[in-house]
């Protein structure tokens, strides 16, 4: 059995959805005082997912995340139950899209054509696979600090969709503002940016778009002309609810229910009982 929580998109669904995926909405329950152990997949939106949640459900296996960001599911208490947690990416192309109209900025025509920058990517997900630039270099997590400060010294652009993390937060820094001159896109959650660091050194910054903007220094920022603040709607660039995205979410649901998740966010880990 499979619970949403969240309905803005659910709305949507076409019939064939209901029939294919039998499911509940959280809002059905009431309050999370209750234990339900027929649900296996919980999917989630925007909601907060904690310990009352986990408690509810505690034949839980898998959560499906209907977000790019998975900082609203509380990743130690999955950890420590063994749920596994699988992001269906359903803004990848529409947020992409967002950054590919900030970058067109950067394309300039010279005597052999047209010319391109180099763009350092802090992420190297889903979006950033479908950000199409011809010159580009790569930080993701198997790379070290001195990477990433070795591509902000290289590159023009720095576009950062890097999942916010305990180790992510701040990761855009003093060390990696003071060595980067060019211009910021962010689609990280605000925490990766440091935004007293960005401040400091907006000077060196030829304009920064900024998906999610943390409140410090917030003001101190816009103020300076060169930070504009989209307030969380990179996602919504020529996004619609329609059957691509419910097929999508349908397939990986099926796969959470068979345990044949191909890549997860986190893989689940079977819990040990009485006769292991």
């Amino acid at each position: 059995m499979i619970v949403f929580k969240d309905k803005k998109d659910i709305q949507y669904a076409p019939e064939t959805f209901s029939q294919n995926v039998p499911y509940r909405l959280m809002g059905a329950y009431g309050s999370l005082d209750f234990v339900d152990r027929n649900i296996r997949v919980l999917s989630v939106q925007f909601s907060k997912v904690g310990k009352k949640t986990y408690d509810a459900f505690p034949n839980l296996e898998w959560i499906v995340a209907r977000s790019h960001g998975i900082d609203n599911v509380n990743l130690e208490e999955c950890e420590k139950r063994g749920i596994g947690i699988v992001n269906t990416n359903p803004y990848a192309e529409s947020t992409a899209r967002w950054i590919q109209q900030h970058l067109a900025g950067d394309w300039r025509i010279g005597g052999s054509g047209i010319h391109f920058g180099t763009v350092g990517f802090v992420g190297y997900g889903a979006i950033a696979k479908n950000v199409k630039v011809p010159n580009k270099l790569v930080f993701n997590s198997k790379n070290t600090k001195e990477d990433l400060l070795k591509l902000a010294v290289n590159a023009n652009t720095l576009v950062i969709t890097i999942p916010q993390t305990k180790e992510t937060k701040g990761i855009i820094g003093e060390a990696v503002l003071s060595v980067f001159f060019g211009k910021i896109i962010s689609v990280g959650r605000w925490d990766i940016i440091d935004n007293k660091a960005l401040l400091k050194n907006i000077e060196r910054i030829t304009h920064a778009y900024i998906d999610t903007l943390g409140e410090t220094n917030q003001q101190e920022l816009l103020d300076t002309g060169k930070v504009t603040y989209s307030k969380h709607t990179a996602w919504s660039t020529g996004f619609s609810y329609d059957e691509k995205y419910f097929h999508n979410l349908e397939s990986i649901i099926k796969k959470c229910l068979n345990n044949t998740v191909d890549n997860p966010t986190l893989p689940r880990k079977k819990r040990r009982t009485l006769w292991d």
